[in-house]
């Protein structure tokens, strides 16, 4: 029986080019789907590990919303918790997506990847699936969060805007999964990935219009908290959130008076540089391992 690779070579002249082209697309989608079929398996091995994961975005909610919600003030008559669940949400997406590098980089410890290596299967494969099994978990994680929000006070301007921010936030997770797995195929041990990854994700979650409004910021660090990804992907999610229920007054404190359309391109636009790039950069790392 003949095997194909997505590796295989092709003529750009050659009338046969265009099939070899779409068969190899076709067999790198099956070997990302049967790679993620085996992460997620494998994750549902680890149920604690997936408690955890859904414990800590409903402490995060539970801590804002009764111990700093109180305090935090200057969000012109909005109710917070609706300020609050969009910020969270990013955070948590983040914080989700490290499970890529981790996982990748214990599989390169135990000797997984060395063994693919030798199999005649798609490159993008290994982290593609990887980060696809991974997404599934973070749409669980999403569905859990605002469930949690919900029962504390939540309530978006309508459903559409809600499913619309869901959707932004799970492709901006993808993207970011991507910049993991490069973690994870570049460093020695799962631990490390946790070491390398906190100093860049906790200043951008931190530093941005997650929990409180970057008006209320140092002028030093507005522009940076304003225009950085993060900040741009929750506003978006925020402002299809809110809808029509934030006031000029609020849109112009919590979105700096941006409308919704273009704050969904911007965070588009975030979202597709950021996957396009470290999802060149992870095929590019993993051609040189499998040398």
């Amino acid at each position: 029986m003949s095997t194909q690779s997505s590796d295989t070579a092709t003529f750009p002249n050659s009338p046969a080019s265009s099939g070899a082209a779409a068969d190899g697309a076709v067999w790198a989608l099956r070997d990302t789907a049967a790679m993620a079929g085996r992460n997620l398996r494998r994750l549902m091995r680890q149920p604690e590990q997936v408690v955890f994961n859904l414990v800590s975005p409903i402490m995060f909610v539970l801590l804002f919303r009764f111990v700093f919600g109180g305090a935090i003030k200057g969000l012109q008559g909005l109710n917070y918790v609706n300020y609050l669940i969009p910020g969270i949400a990013v955070q948590t997406v983040l914080f989700s997506a490290g499970v890529t590098g981790f996982a990748l980089a214990d599989d390169m410890q135990k000797g997984f990847i060395n063994r693919l290596r030798s199999l005649p299967m798609a490159r993008s494969a290994v982290f593609g699936g990887r980060v696809a099994a991974d997404t599934l978990n973070n749409a669980f994680g999403l569905v859990i969060l605002l469930a949690t929000g919900f029962a504390v006070g939540f309530r978006p301007a309508n459903v559409v805007g809600l499913v619309l921010a869901a959707m932004l936030l799970l492709l901006f997770a993808l993207a970011v999964s991507l910049g993991y797995a490069l973690i994870g195929l570049s460093v020695r041990s799962p631990e490390a990935v946790n070491a390398a990854t906190f100093p860049i994700i906790f200043p951008l979650t931190f530093a941005s219009s997650a929990f409180v409004p970057v008006a209320t910021m140092p002028g030093w660090l507005r522009g940076f908290a304003t225009h950085q990804p993060v900040s741009v992907v929750i506003n978006a999610a925020r402002s299809l959130i809110l809808g029509h229920n934030a006031t000029d007054q609020q849109r112009q404190l919590l979105l700096g008076g941006s409308g919704t359309g273009s704050l969904v391109l911007q965070s588009l636009a975030w979202t597709l540089g950021i996957g396009l790039v470290f999802g060149a950069l992870c095929t590019r790392k993993y051609r040189r391992l499998s040398r």
